[in-house]
C-alpha cells in the first residue's frame, strides 16, 4: 500500500534541495549501488543514476499527485531497463517512501533529513555505501547448465546429415459450406 500523495508543492528556491535528496535516497539504495558499482548500464552507469534522480524530480514537477507507488514503478523500470537488473526484493519501497517523505519535510519549508544525509555522504567523501545483503541471481543460469550436461552427454556424429524422407501427399481441402443465410460453416479437422 502505497502513502497518500502529498500536494504541498515544492518552494522554488527549495527545488534544489528536494532534488539533492532524492539524489542521496538513489545513492543510499544498496541495489542501486551494486548495478552502478559492477557498471550493469554500463560504462556511464553513475550518470544513468544522477539522470534517474532528475526524472523522479520531474515526474513530481510534471504530475504534482505522484504518490510512492509511482516512484517505485520508475525505480523498478529504470532499473530493468537501463541496469538489466529485475528487483524482486521490495527495496524499492523503502526508497520511494523516503522521497516521499523528502518530498513532505521540503514541502513544509525544512531541510534536515537532507542536511543529515549530505552530511554523512560528506564525512564518507562520497563512497558508495556497502552493499550490505544485495542478492545477485542471474536469470536462467541453472537451465543454461543442465542444457550443457545434456548436449555433453549425447555423442552424436555430425559428419552426415540423414537422409531426407520424401513428404506425404496432402489430401484436398473440402469445399466450404455455405448454410441458407450465406454463412460459412465450421467444421472441426475431425469431422472432415
Amino acid at each position: 500500500m502505497s502513502a497518500p500523495a502529498t500536494t504541498t508543492a515544492i518552494p522554488t528556491e527549495l527545488q534544489d534541495k528536494f532534488d539533492l535528496g532524492i539524489w542521496h535516497c538513489l545513492f543510499n539504495w544498496p541495489t542501486l549501488t551494486v548495478a552502478v558499482t559492477n557498471q550493469w548500464g554500463g560504462p556511464d552507469s553513475s550518470d544513468k543514476r544522477d539522470w534517474l534522480a532528475g526524472q523522479i524530480s520531474e515526474l513530481f514537477t510534471n504530475e504534482p499527485l505522484t504518490d510512492a507507488e509511482d516512484v517505485e514503478v520508475m525505480l523498478l523500470q529504470v532499473l530493468e531497463d537501463e541496469f538489466g537488473c529485475r528487483v524482486e526484493d521490495e527495496t524499492e519501497i523503502a526508497v520511494a517512501r523516503d522521497i516521499m517523505a523528502i518530498r513532505k519535510e521540503v514541502g513544509e519549508g525544512r531541510t534536515g533529513t537532507i542536511d543529515s544525509l549530505h552530511e554523512k555522504w560528506e564525512s564518507r567523501k562520497g563512497k558508495e555505501v556497502a552493499t550490505g545483503n544485495v542478492q545477485v541471481c542471474e536469470g536462467h543460469q541453472e537451465d543454461m547448465d543442465s542444457v550443457d550436461e545434456e548436449s555433453e552427454d549425447e555423442d552424436v556424429d555430425m559428419d552426415e546429415a540423414p537422409a531426407l524422407v520424401p513428404a506425404r501427399p496432402r489430401e484436398p481441402k473440402p469445399e466450404p459450406e455455405v448454410d441458407e443465410d450465406g454463412f460459412e460453416k465450421v467444421v472441426g479437422k475431425k469431422r472432415r
